[in-house]
Order: structure tokens, then sequence, then C-alpha cells
């Protein structure tokens, strides 16, 4: 494939809430489209060079705005006429060997998707849906599909495995892949990058979406994630781990399918489950500060799950060096962040209570422990950037 010294190249990361586009020409980004549906309308928010410009459109949902995004970049003149986009990375999740690595969409590609779809569906489904506009809108423009679990892959293989028939196991793909594999690499590229990559890391991923991941080397070898996004810590609307049985009882008390119960598990549970009122951390401390006991038993909750995981992650490699906050909550949230570093002084990490509170979403990574702590930073991830990268060093790889 015949790429230009500075391709342009569209990310696409869809999700249940809300579509996200970025153009970047070479590695810098010329310009991001939101798409979010609110009161009943969609609405696009287009950023380039400091300007913010908003549209309406009538859509009845998100579905299909991927239709807009070439007249978008025309006209707020990011794009000419001319120009053509070179290629388009979609972020992937699916439980599957096969998405494991990053690969050029074809149709034996999309197949393969559509047959794991039943595995992953509330993820599957959105990026199947999205290809199929993308493919529709943008014509014979390459995708590359950017797996959110490759970064995973250095895992050994009891992080991996399940404590099940390994031919069970082998012959359904039924392993812990972990996720946020994207964002965790993009951290790590950013710690290369200026040369603060420790040997011995937990890369703390604090979003609607939470993870920890051990980072040894640059390299993953575990991940709180495991066959889905469901494993592992508590999150805004997820579980987190939970007992099988337990799961059950909750099908059986609620009269669910298998469908609704893994819908329950993943979009009606974790801090707004648990609270009963909201999935947004402000708003739960707001509601604490109040009295309200069950916004405070979920941040508790929260907050525990990740103290204990972070435990779990430094055995796993056998000591820490680094402690890595990132991702919205871990970006933004002082007060998560100070609640977590309480009684991690056994490993050597103490937080700054100034510096955490002066730190909010930092352009570099910003150190938040105190004098006489290892290293606790506070790093922006940028999954757009390295998604970008990874589109461009593949189709340099297959050139």
């Amino acid at each position: 494939m015949n790429l230009k010294e500075e391709s342009l190249v569209l990310v696409v990361n869809p999700g249940s809430a809300s579509r996200k586009y970025a153009l970047y020409a070479g590695e810098n980004v010329k310009a991001t489209i939101n798409f979010e549906f609110v009161d009943g309308a969609v609405v696009a928010k287009v950023e380039h060079d400091g300007q913010v410009n908003k549209i309406n459109y009538e859509d009845p949902d998100l579905s299909d705005v991927s239709k807009y995004v070439a007249s978008l970049l025309i006209s707020n003149n990011i794009l000419s006429e001319q120009e053509k986009i070179d290629a388009i990375g979609i972020r992937i999740v699916a439980p599957s060997n096969r998405f494991m690595h990053d690969e050029l969409l074809t149709a034996e590609v999309e197949s393969a998707l559509e047959a794991v779809q039943q595995k992953a569906p509330l993820h599957v489904t959105t990026a199947l849906a999205e290809i199929k506009h993308l493919k529709d809108h943008f014509g014979g423009t390459p995708i590359v599909t950017i797996s959110d679990s490759a970064f995973h892959s250095t895992k050994p293989q009891w992080a991996l495995s399940y404590g099940i028939d390994t031919d069970l196991a082998e012959k359904n793909e039924i392993m812990r892949y972990g996720f946020h594999g994207i964002s965790v690499g993009s951290v790590v590229s950013k710690m290369r990058n200026t040369n603060i990559l420790a040997p011995k890391m937990v890369v703390c991923h604090l979003g609607s979406g939470s993870s920890l991941s051990a980072v040894v080397d640059g390299k993953s070898v575990e991940n709180t994630m495991g066959y889905s996004p469901l494993e592992g810590l508590m999150m805004a609307t997820r579980t987190g781990n939970i007992d099988v049985s337990a799961a059950l009882a909750i099908k059986r008390a609620l009269e669910l399918t298998d469908e609704e119960l893994e819908s329950y598990l993943n979009k009606k549970s974790g801090l707004l489950g648990v609270s009963g009122s909201s999935n947004d951390i402000r708003q739960l401390l707001a509601s604490e500060e109040q009295g309200d006991e069950r916004a405070a038993l979920a941040l508790k909750l929260f907050v525990y799950r990740i103290q204990q995981s972070i435990g779990q992650m430094v055995a796993s490699m056998g000591g820490i060096d680094v402690l890595v906050f990132t991702a919205t909550i871990g970006e933004r949230s002082a007060p998560i962040r100070g609640r977590v570093m309480e009684g991690l002084e056994y490993l050597g990490l103490i937080g700054d209570k100034e510096l955490n509170k002066a730190t909010f979403e930092p352009k570099e990574a910003t150190n938040i422990g105190t004098s006489e702590s290892k290293p606790v930073l506070v790093i922006s991830t940028d999954e757009s950037q390295e998604i970008a990268n990874r589109v461009n060093s593949y189709l340099t790889s297959i050139k």
C-alpha cells in the first residue's frame, strides 16, 4: 500500500452513548468530531484549531452519524474537497484469538467478527454496525481493525487462563484476553518517549470502564479484565467480579434471559446499581457529602476494589516502581486518586495532597507522590493518537 509521508487517518471509536472520530495527518491531530444523543437530538461537536462548533441533526439515534463526518470536515475547512482520507482505524473489543492483533478489514475478517458477535454482543454489535456504515460512506478507503487486547498478548499463559479444562478453553477460545490495551499502550508510549518508563508499573485506567494493568519493561503481564470487559474492578455500570452463582441468582430473581442478565450486569450495576442514583463520580461525591449512605458505599466499594487490585498487580510482578493514573477519572478526580492512595504506604506509595489536588488532565506526566514516595504519575491517555499510530505502523508493515 502506497502511503504518503503524512497519511490522513480517520480514527473511529464507537461507544454505546457516543461516536468519536478524529482526523490525523501523520502524528498531528487535525480535528475531532464527537456525536452524542442529547434531549432527543443528535449533537455533533467539531473541534479544530482551537475552535469548537456544534451542529444539531434530526437523526433518531447515533447509528448512522458517520455519513456526516466527511461533509463536516469539508464545511469546517479541515479538508478540501480534493483531499481524501487514506485509511480508517477502528477500535475492536472482541474475545477471540483472531482479534488479539491489528488487521486490515476484509470480508473474511468481517465474517470472523460476526461469528464472535454472540460472545460479546455489547461491543462487537456496535463495531460491526459502524463498519458497515463506514464502508457505505467512505467507499474503498482501507479500514484497519485495531485490537484493544493486542497489548495484553504478552501476558504469560497462567495469566491468560481460567481454572477450567484446557481443551474446552482452547476449543472455545475462553481465556482472559484483557482490554483497555490501546489506552495502556498510549501511556507506555508517552513514558518511553520521555525516558520515564519504569521496569515495574501498575497502570490504573479509571473511567466509565475501569481496569488495572501490570506492565513489566513496557509489556503487559496482567490486566484485571478477562474474557470480556465485565471482569475485574467495579465500574460505572458494570459489576466487575461476581460469583457466577450470584449472577444466576439475579437471573432467577428478576426472571431474565441470558442476554438480559448480561445487559443487567453491564449496564445497571456498578456505581449506578450500588448507589441507586448515579454512575457519575462527581454526583456521588456530592451525594455522599449530603449524607447519602448508598452513594458513600458505592464510592467506598469502587476505591476498595482498586486498592485490592493494585495489590494483585504488584504480586503478579513481584514489586512496583511506579503507579500511574489515567483515563477520565484517573486524570480528573483528585478525591478518588487521594482515596486510592490511602493505605498504599506499604508499597512505598505516598500521595502529596496538594500536588494531587492541583492536578487535572495534565499535558505532561505529573508526579503527585511525596519526596519519600515512589513516583505516582498522572498521565493523560490518548487512545485516538495510539490508534492513528498503529494504523500507520500496520500499513507501513504491509507495503
